[in-house]
């Protein structure tokens, strides 16, 4: 403290040999840095003026001890005032750069490959790492929106961010946007994120976490033409919704209301043609085409979620209903840039006249408003989540529409909203058998005792962190945080909280706070509520394993164990959906099945249908409802094993390690019920007679 006040006196002083001479005495980095601030502070406030020498000794000392945050803040300061870039320069390449050069130039090459390779990267500009040296004045984190509450206010389709290299930025806001493009038309920037961002591991976390953005689209340079040509005559090519540019980029403007204006002209062609021709189609029309050969019989499937686990399934459908002989077309994006909009869907349906369209998770109205096509074209609905259901303008749509609910929950909610008794079929998910199929040989990559496979571990503090940035009511937000801390501290016991009870005290607490919330407002609430609990839950049940010490040969697959220090020993990283995934299952003895929402859940199915043994979580049936109880398709104890708590799960566990005879035994009799019930053609062919026996009347 005693060198700190003999610095702020040299500065008053203007004693300038004496602050170097005393800076460098201090070798405590948190009073160093004090002391660097004091001086800047000093001459700021005191002088009115900016002490550049001072600020770069500042930076040099911050890149030397690897605090490249508050380094990064000061080079960007200097950059705004124009000052002393070569320095800078320089100071970033000898203290960031040129200890780890060999690193980083391996790095700018696998960036430049994974861009090029995923047609990514749409610039005609020569890269080269040496350019990098003459271009080195900024630092890697650099925004020029630091307001990310601006951007997460954006929740919309698509997300658009210009020159943005703060990787840490887009991870915060990866789960707000559906679509992410970084357009980079200042190269320097580019050079930046090539060099110090690993892309694939950005890649990976998108994969990861696919349901909320899948891909990154990354335009580089000023050649419009360029850019124009690769998307201006491609239909599948997505138009942000919102768009956050400024008023320099004025080409990429121009460029996005082109592409809108073409689309606008097809839009009313498409829409003019295709209601005339479904015009007046009704019960008789489709008694008469469900009598006909099922080749006779046109469908077309949309997957319209950036998910791959959406197209998975989709393509599960498409594969089933072409097993069962129908003409069927998939519609699905298959490159970045790509989305399934409205637009895609009137042009795909103007061109093969479909007899029947099957969804995913979006309503009919989503697409069409009025029209011939809305009303009089036969829909089948998939729904897997929650939110398009409880939407408070979802609405049954026309007097040919089909709804398959995932989730038996779902059914009470159509009804609630008059959908038709007879137009419900709770469908579970199948499994494609060509990928989930027993092989005769475990792998030794993946044989383990015990293996859990899923996302939903750790990540419970970011997304309340995520929630409360969204939420703008802050007696809400602290609400909201009372609440978790209410189902925090009951997950330190297996006595979790319940949807019920999260739904009565949020009820409560709103009832005392004279707080009014909508209905989809609450629907928000209560995927809250799930998102959270799936963290909890997940993560407590593998805890019980772990510290009952009944094993340590354990694999963790998924994106977020890693985030728990306890797992980390056991973190394998993300599994492949499909054949790796049934090569998971198969080569561990025991498959944790945790779910907590519903039995009959397709990880299950996929367990017994690869061979593996699941050990899965038992949930109350619901008193008015029965179909996804487990137990009404398999026979407990012979066919599946359930757990009721940690002693149960403990206790089963050890058991059917110790019996590997026993515990085959019941893996294959699971496995035959699966086969004959739960297949993806099984599961196609019941949705298409049901659908059959309905027009029959």
């Amino acid at each position: 403290m005693e060198l700190l006040a003999q610095i702020e006196k040299a500065c008053r002083e203007n004693n300038h040999d004496s602050v170097r001479q005393d800076l460098g005495a201090i070798e405590q980095q948190d009073i160093k840095r004090s002391a660097f601030l004091k001086i800047i502070d000093y001459y700021e406030n005191e002088k009115s003026q900016f002490p550049v020498g001072y600020v770069i000794l500042f930076i040099e000392w911050l890149l030397i001890n690897g605090d490249l945050r508050i380094a990064g803040n000061y080079i960007s300061k200097l950059h705004r005032m124009g000052i002393d870039r070569e320095r800078i320069s320089a100071l970033i390449y000898e203290h960031v750069i040129k200890p780890d050069e060999a690193v980083y130039q391996e790095r700018f090459k696998n960036n430049l490959e994974i861009l090029t390779k995923n047609e990514m990267l749409v610039s005609n500009q020569n890269f080269n790492f040496d350019d990098i040296k003459r271009r080195m004045s900024r630092l890697k984190r650099y925004s020029p929106y630091e307001n990310i509450d601006n951007l997460l206010q954006l929740n919309k389709s698509s997300l658009l961010l210009i020159d943005v290299t703060d990787m840490e930025l887009i991870q915060n806001i990866l789960d707000a946007a559906n679509y992410l493009y970084l357009v980079y038309d200042d190269l320097d920037q580019f050079y930046y994120m090539l060099m110090f961002e690993d892309l694939l591991s950005i890649r990976k976390y998108i994969e990861q976490n696919a349901d909320d953005a899948e891909s990154i689209v990354v335009f580089a340079g000023r050649d419009m033409d360029n850019i124009r040509n690769f998307f201006i005559n491609n239909s599948l090519t997505l138009i942000p919704q919102e768009r956050v540019i400024p008023d320099e980029y004025k080409d990429y403007n121009n460029l996005m209301d082109e592409i809108s204006n073409k689309k606008l002209i097809d839009y009313a062609s498409f829409t003019e043609g295709i209601n005339n021709y479904y015009k007046g189609r009704g019960h008789e029309y489709y008694q008469g085409l469900f009598q006909k050969r099922p080749s006779d019989i046109k469908i077309l499937i949309i997957s319209t979620l950036k998910s791959t686990l959406n197209q998975h399934i989709c393509k599960g459908w498409y594969d089933s209903f072409h097993a069962l002989g129908y003409n069927v077309k998939l519609l699905v994006e298959e490159r970045p840039y790509e989305r399934v909009t409205p637009y895609n869907i009137k042009e795909e349906i103007n061109r093969s006249r479909p007899d029947v369209i099957f969804n995913i998770n979006r309503t009919v109205n989503t697409y069409f408003d009025d029209s011939s096509v809305r009303d009089s074209l036969l829909w089948i609905m998939r729904y897997r989540d929650h939110n398009e259901v409880n939407y408070d303008s979802y609405k049954y749509e026309n007097e040919n529409m089909f709804v398959l609910p995932h989730w038996w929950e779902f059914e009470n909610v159509l009804r609630e909203k008059n959908v038709p008794e007879e137009r419900i079929c709770y469908t579970v998910e199948g499994i494609d058998l060509k990928v989930f199929s027993k092989r005769e040989n475990i792998s030794k990559e993946y044989a383990c005792d015990i293996v859990s496979v899923n996302n939903a571990v750790g990540n419970d503090l970011f997304k309340l962190q995520f929630y409360l940035k969204m939420e703008r009511n802050d007696r809400l937000k602290g609400m909201m945080h009372e609440l978790y801390c209410y189902m925090q501290e009951r997950s330190l016991t297996d006595n979790f909280v319940t949807e019920d009870e999260f739904i009565k005290e949020l009820n409560l607490k709103c009832d005392r706070e004279g707080l009014a919330i909508t209905e989809t407002g609450k629907q928000l609430h209560i995927w809250f509520y799930r998102t959270i609990t799936n963290c909890f839950y997940r993560g407590r049940v593998m805890e019980w394993i772990v510290d009952s010490n009944i094993t340590k040969n354990i694999k963790l697959w998924g994106g977020s164990w890693s985030n728990i220090k306890k797992f980390r020993d056991y973190d394998m990283g993300s599994a492949r959906h499909g054949g790796q995934l049934s090569e998971i299952y198969q080569s561990s003895k025991i498959s944790l099945s945790d779910n907590w929402e519903w039995n009959t859940h397709e990880r299950n199915f996929e367990i017994l249908a690869s061979g593996g043994f699941p050990v899965v979580n038992y949930i109350k049936p619901d008193g008015n409802h029965s179909i996804d109880v487990i137990t009404n398709h398999f026979r407990e104890n012979i066919e599946i094993v359930l757990f009721y708590g940690k002693d149960d799960l403990l206790n089963k566990i050890q058991y059917y390690l110790d019996n590997p005879e026993e515990r085959e035994a019941v893996s294959e009799r699971g496995r035959r019920v699966v086969l004959e019930k739960f297949s993806n053609v099984a599961v196609a062919g019941n949705t298409m007679d049901f659908i059959r026996n309905y027009y029959s009347k």
